[in-house]
């Protein structure tokens, strides 16, 4: 059976720095999809001290999303995401089904 994803936010460019990061509508599950012919890095960080800076922020992980694939990622909802390039959308949904 298929996976069903129920949207929970719309879906927006991910920032390319962790000085600006987003916990993508405070989502516990994250699609990510690569709108790009190269590949591109997604990191995901703990909750920065600062939302201008990355104070106190520290890297939980980082994958490679290739082109044109989507991927869901797990994080707590305090987590922010990070992109190597604008052209990595992410959007906060659920997994059902």
């Amino acid at each position: 059976m298929a996976e069903i994803l129920k949207l929970k936010g719309s879906q927006a460019a991910l920032v390319a720095n962790n000085s600006h990061a987003g916990n993508i509508d405070s989502a516990t599950v994250v699609r990510v999809y690569n709108n790009h012919t190269s590949v591109g890095n997604v990191t995901i960080q703990t909750a920065s001290a600062n939302s201008t800076v990355s104070t106190g922020a520290v890297v939980k992980g980082m994958i490679s999303v290739a082109p044109a694939e989507a991927v869901l990622l797990k994080k707590d909802p305090t987590d922010e995401v990070f992109g190597s390039a604008a052209t990595l959308l992410a959007a906060a949904v659920s997994v059902e089904g």
